[in-house]
């Protein structure tokens, strides 16, 4: 009895975890907090490759050519705002993600940032299907932020990447490519009365 009872207690336990834990879209749930800190705080640059790879071109100065490079923003990319098959149309298991987004970018410490929705697919289909599709899918998001909080559409930028930035270079149909990627591009300049 003591056996079975322990097992039974294990197995309510485990279902329990599961329950709570086991569906994707809570598990990897990014929080209102972990978004405005990640759009809040300047990525930095710690190996020489990275800046190697943002180097835009070398110029001549007194003699010495000087890396010209672009400082990274600061980006999260969300994996869990997810769509339909072939389509723009938000599913309901995006929109827990897509309540934190917009309770993040409703937060003072991001007031007057301009902020990029950029979409992304997989390598799946040609690549004008993917530009245009990942356009849609910005688009989309920026609608739903814009309806549901408020937010200007002045201060929110759509692009669409396509399938020329896989996060997952090593498998560029896997699902991780499928993103959208939220970058802070900086605060507006305040308006002059």
């Amino acid at each position: 009895m003591k056996l079975l009872h322990g097992t039974v207690s294990g197995l309510a336990t485990g279902f329990i975890g599961l329950l709570l834990f086991g569906h994707s879209a809570f598990a990897q749930l990014v929080s209102r907090e972990q978004i405005v800190e990640a759009l809040t705080t300047q990525p930095a640059l710690f190996r020489f490759t990275d800046k190697l790879r943002l180097t835009r071109s070398l110029t001549l100065d007194n003699g010495d050519y000087v890396v010209a490079s672009v400082q990274p923003k600061p980006t999260i990319d969300l994996h869990e705002i997810y769509f339909e098959f072939n389509s723009a149309a938000i599913t309901a298991d995006a929109k827990p993600q897509l309540r934190e987004l917009g309770a993040a970018l409703c937060d003072p410490r991001l007031k007057g940032s301009t902020i990029s929705i950029g979409g992304h697919t997989d390598a799946v289909g040609s690549d004008a299907f993917n530009q245009v599709l990942s356009e849609r899918r910005a688009a989309a998001v920026k609608s739903y932020l814009m309806d549901n909080f408020k937010l200007s559409s002045a201060n929110l930028h759509t692009v669409g990447y396509g399938k020329q930035q896989p996060k997952n270079r090593a498998d560029v149909f896997a699902p991780e490519n499928r993103r959208v990627e939220i970058v802070n591009e900086g605060f507006l300049p305040l308006a002059r009365h």
